[in-house]
Order: structure tokens, then C-alpha cells, then sequence
């Protein structure tokens, strides 16, 4: 197993506890992501993952979209969870080159990229419903770094927002929460 994966794994499990812990009357509570709920942004997260999974099963980049209904969020999430790492197991996986949501690459490096979305977004809904994420600060360097040569790129495409102002001496995890324009305070 790769280091990415290893990483995109447990940023998959960041996610998935922040899942497990929403009380069933907080998934309507209002994300830190403007007109989102917290089922929103669990709805967009598992959109992402099943478009990353419909790629690695048929080789074809398939567009991430929100799935249409998260009725049982767990449910929703926990088939979402199993299908991506389900795909990911597949030997020689990690390997195959494409043509990917970022450019070409090997799926190795598309899970180093994409390990920061499950850790935003498992921040914007443990905001939402006032439990904390739990971000290893040991992911949030490799996203921190990962995404500074991207920022500017992200920015554009309104994947991030603007960088918010942080204390130098804050968190790894504070300071990746704040490149992404996230107010970890």
C-alpha cells in the first residue's frame, strides 16, 4: 500500500467519524458553506467519492455531482465510503494513468490530491453540529503542501475560498483549514 493511500484512507475515516457522530436531528443544522446543510455537504462528499469510484471502475473521468438524496446520511455515506475503497483495493490500481479532475496522473497522486476534500468537508459538517473533526495534523501537512501549489488554480475554479489570516504558531490542521479559507477559530 502507497503512503497516498494509506492518507486517503484515513481521510476517508476523519470523514467517517464525523459522520457517525452527527445527532439525527443535526443534519439540517447550516454548514459553514454558504446555502448548505450539513446533509448537504455529506451529500457533495459522497457525490465526489462515487464519481472517483465510477473512474477507477471504468477508466473514464466521471464528473463528481451531489447524490440526490441522503434520506439515511450513515446509509448514504456508508455505501459511499465502501464503494471507494472497495475500487481502491483493486490490484494495480495505483498505478493506472489518466487523465483526472486535476490532469494527468497516476491514481496515486489523484488520492494525494483529493485526501483534502473529506477532511474539509468533515470540518464544515463537525461545524455545523458543534462536534469537533479531529484532523491529524500529519494529513493536513501533506494537504497543506498539495494544495499551495494549487491554490490558485482551486481558487479560480470556487473549489476553496479565500485564505483566512492565522496565528504562526496554529495547528497543521488550523493552518490547512485556513489556506482552504476555512476559520478554524
Amino acid at each position: 500500500m502507497s503512503q497516498n493511500k494509506r492518507n486517503f484512507t484515513r481521510a476517508i475515516y476523519v470523514f467517517d467519524a464525523v459522520v457517525h457522530r452527527v445527532p439525527n436531528d443535526k443534519w439540517d443544522s447550516q454548514s459553514p458553506c454558504d446555502g448548505w446543510t450539513a446533509k448537504d455537504v455529506l451529500r457533495h462528499q459522497c457525490g465526489v467519492l462515487q464519481a472517483m469510484a465510477a473512474t477507477l471502475q471504468s477508466g473514464e473521468t466521471v464528473p463528481p455531482e451531489p447524490i440526490k438524496s441522503a434520506d439515511n446520511p450513515v446509509a448514504a455515506w456508508t455505501q459511499t465510503r465502501d464503494s471507494v475503497l472497495a475500487e481502491l483495493d483493486e490490484p494495480g490500481i495505483l498505478d493506472r494513468e489518466g487523465k483526472f479532475w486535476f490532469g494527468p496522473m497516476s491514481v496515486d497522486q489523484w488520492i494525494q490530491v483529493v485526501q483534502w476534500d473529506p477532511m474539509t468537508h468533515a470540518w464544515d459538517i463537525a461545524s455545523a453540529v458543534g462536534i469537533a473533526a479531529h484532523i491529524p495534523d500529519d494529513l493536513a501537512s501533506v494537504s497543506h503542501e498539495v494544495i499551495s501549489g494549487m491554490r490558485e488554480t482551486l481558487h479560480k475554479w470556487g473549489l476553496i475560498s479565500d485564505e483566512v489570516a492565522i496565528a504562526q504558531d496554529a495547528s497543521a490542521s488550523d493552518k490547512f483549514l485556513a489556506l482552504i479559507g476555512r476559520d478554524p477559530r
